[in-house]
């Protein structure tokens, strides 16, 4: 009787192993709830340190975790992100997307990952601490391709969560959730599905860099409030591991309304405050990033945020485009910009004021609504933040086409006061700009904006009725 021969480099199929750590956790199983699943394995992961999860897994580990296939899928994964991001704007198109949307191609992911032939299961979702929502995906697409690339062997994706214990591999279930979740993507942009219609709107109807820069700018914004407590201000992030957060009782019964706090000492501190309306009306210190803040979804270092933020401390409405002018800075102004700023503030109707080589004030002063409004954003940002590069190109290149022939003016007495008052790079700043500018067929880059945004916004000429 002849025996089958074996074939040793045949691969075979791993077997899957009970999944003891979702039974641990208790954990919903991914094809009954996807959502639910995903929401527990993070709130596992959080409330647990990699040894744990290493003790529990570590005892199926052998010598032979990875077959050949697993440098067949790494490269193949390697090969998708490489077109994606060279040819497909995958990037742009993926910050454009809403929460929402984000969330469900990470879960077809995490699902496709946990149906693969790996060999932990639905157990493998603890190998990728690191997803835990949508807008570190692009730079967690980038390492998997960057560590790809760069060996022969199974790359091991590294974060700092798993460094505490071990390198546990995890390069197959990895791939597996790369694949799934772009794969997904690229579905819905195939089908101009309804979530990716308006994203593929504005990528076919405005320039690339316009584009881009809307999907940056969306990487600053939050998805939910924050919660702050109410007396020192610190978030629970701030505060470190441990830390649980308290709300006032008698707000959340009587009206619910939510106050925060740290801790009971917090809460005492700040009860000769609270007191007053604690019960009675909804009333809040309104913190950055808060539901009280009704700028909440913009990051703290956002310019235009707290330029709004400033009007509301200082009691304040934005009813014009005039009332855009000039907030306290966070630093020292020089002498030539502290004079600006003093100058733009006693005539709000000006948007910058040249001088001549004779010391001769001359008003600038924007008829265009579009233009005037991104220039004194622009403005905004040069002014209020002194340590920043923002913004001090655009204006002083939209200034230079401008005026630069008015009589008493010329390109290099305005370029002189502008490095007076915001620093000695800002010349070659501008000049950068006015390059790129060039390249892209435009006049100036303010212009272009708003050229460029009209099919989004119209023509901006609602802004004059402000």
């Amino acid at each position: 009787m002849t025996s089958a021969i074996k074939d040793d480099d045949a691969v075979k199929t791993p077997k899957y192993f009970p999944p003891l750590l979702s039974k641990k956790f208790n954990i919903t199983d991914v094809k009954q709830d996807a959502l639910k699943w995903d929401k527990e394995w993070e709130a596992a992961i959080a409330s647990s340190t990699a040894a744990d999860i290493l003790k529990e897994m570590s005892r199926f580990l052998g010598d032979s975790c990875f077959t050949p296939d697993t440098i067949k899928v790494q490269n193949t994964v390697a090969k998708i992100l490489h077109r994606l991001f060279d040819e497909g704007h995958f990037d742009t198109i993926w910050l454009l997307l809403n929460v929402a949307e984000k969330k469900r191609h990470i879960h077809e992911g995490l699902k496709g990952a946990c149906e693969a032939r790996t060999l932990w299961g639905q157990d493998c979702r603890a190998l990728c601490p690191e997803v835990t929502g949508g807008k570190g995906f692009v730079d967690f697409l980038a390492r998997v391709l960057e560590l790809s690339e760069s060996s022969l062997q199974p790359a091991f994706l590294p974060n700092s969560w798993w460094e505490q214990a071990s390198n546990l591999p995890n390069p197959w279930w990895t791939r597996h959730f790369v694949l799934s979740s772009v794969f997904s993507v690229v579905s819905d942009i195939t089908n101009r599905s309804k979530g990716m219609k308006g994203v593929l709107y504005l990528m076919e109807n405005t320039k690339g860099y316009v584009a881009r820069a809307l999907a940056q700018a969306k990487t600053t914004t939050r998805d939910k409030p924050l919660v702050r407590c109410e007396n020192c201000t610190k978030t629970p992030e701030e505060i470190g591991q441990g830390v649980r957060f308290m709300v006032c009782s008698v707000c959340k019964a009587k009206l619910n309304f939510e106050i925060h706090y740290c801790s009971q000492s917090c809460q005492k501190q700040d009860w000769s405050l609270h007191k007053r309306a604690c019960g009675k009306k909804p009333v809040s210190k309104g913190l950055s990033g808060t539901k009280g803040d009704s700028l909440w979804a913009f990051g703290d270092s956002n310019p235009t945020a707290e330029m709004l933020r400033n009007f509301d401390k200082e009691g304040r409405q934005l009813t014009s485009l005039r009332d855009i002018g000039v907030n306290p800075c966070k630093g020292k102004r020089t002498p030539a910009a502290e004079r600006q700023a003093e100058m733009l503030e006693a005539d709000r109707n000006v948007d910058y004021f040249l001088f001549t080589a004779s010391g001769e004030a001359v008003r600038f002063v924007i008829d265009d609504p579009g233009a005037k409004m991104i220039f004194r954003i622009n403005r905004g940002w040069v002014m209020t933040q002194v340590t920043s590069d923002t913004g001090v190109d655009a204006m002083g290149e939209y200034i230079l086409k401008v005026m630069s022939g008015y009589p008493g003016l010329s390109r290099s007495i305005i370029l002189k006061q502008l490095c007076e008052e915001h620093g000695e790079g800002t010349t070659e700043k501008i000049a950068w700009l006015e390059k790129k500018s060039r390249e892209h067929g435009k006049s100036t880059f303010i212009e272009g904006w708003v050229k460029d945004s009209s099919p989004l916004f119209g023509d901006w000429s609602w802004l004059g009725l402000l």
